[in-house]
C-alpha cells in the first residue's frame, strides 16, 4: 500500500483526536488539489496493509484514537490493501472517515460487490465526490467542494458528525521532520 504519512493527533479532519493516513496514488488530479504531490506512487516504497497497521496498533497502544482518517491521494485506487488495512486496525476505533473522489455510484461500478459490502462495514463515514475548486466554499465543514458529500454508512455517527461540523472548518498545523504540513480543508485561493 503506499502511503505518504501518518499523524496523531490530529483534530482538523473529524471530530476527536484522530490518527490520519495520507495515501499516495490519485489519477483524477483535479485542479486546485490541496495535495498534488500525492497523485503519483513513482518512486515510493510500497509497505504491507499490515506492517501499516503495526505502526498504528502501536501508537493505540500509547495513546486514545478517536477515530481514524483515511485520504490521500486516493485511498480508494488501493481498494484491496484499504480493505485489509482497515480489517486489520478494526479494534482501534469504530469511528473511520474516508476521502475519495469517487462517487458512491461510481464505487458500486468499481468494486467488487464483495468489496462494496466490507468498505460499507469498516467505514463509518465516506466522503466521497471529486473535488471542484469552483464550488470550494467555507460552509463545506469537511469537505473540498459543496458537490461532495458525507455518507453515513454507521447513523448512530450522525449526531457526532453533525456536532463537528457545526464548529466550522479547521486547520491545524504540524512539523514533520523539518517539513510544516498545513492539515485540514482549506478555503479555496483567490
Amino acid at each position: 500500500m503506499y502511503i505518504d504519512r501518518i499523524l496523531f493527533p490530529i483534530q482538523a479532519l473529524g471530530p476527536g483526536d484522530r490518527l490520519v493516513i495520507w495515501t499516495a496514488g490519485c489519477s483524477r488530479r483535479c485542479t486546485g488539489c490541496a495535495n498534488p504531490e500525492l497523485w503519483s506512487t513513482e518512486g515510493r516504497r510500497s509497505r504491507s496493509p499490515l506492517e501499516i497497521a503495526r505502526i498504528i496498533n502501536n501508537i493505540a497502544a500509547e495513546n486514545s484514537i478517536s477515530g481514524i482518517t483515511v485520504t490521500g491521494g486516493d485511498p480508494l485506487e488501493q481498494p484491496e490493501e484499504l480493505i485489509e488495512l482497515l480489517r486489520l486496525v478494526s479494534c482501534v476505533t469504530d469511528d473511520v472517515l474516508v476521502y475519495t473522489g469517487y462517487t458512491l455510484g461510481q464505487l458500486c461500478c468499481e468494486l467488487t460487490t464483495e468489496q462494496y459490502d466490507e468498505l460499507r462495514t469498516l467505514v463509518s463515514v465516506l466522503a466521497e465526490g471529486p473535488y471542484i475548486e469552483e464550488l470550494n466554499t467555507p460552509d463545506t465543514v469537511l469537505l473540498g467542494s459543496s458537490n461532495q458529500s458525507l455518507v453515513y454508512f454507521r447513523e448512530d455517527m450522525r449526531e457526532r458528525y453533525e456536532e463537528y461540523l457545526s464548529q466550522g472548518r479547521k486547520i491545524q498545523n504540524v512539523y514533520m521532520g523539518n517539513r510544516l504540513i498545513s492539515v485540514g480543508i482549506h478555503n479555496r485561493q483567490k
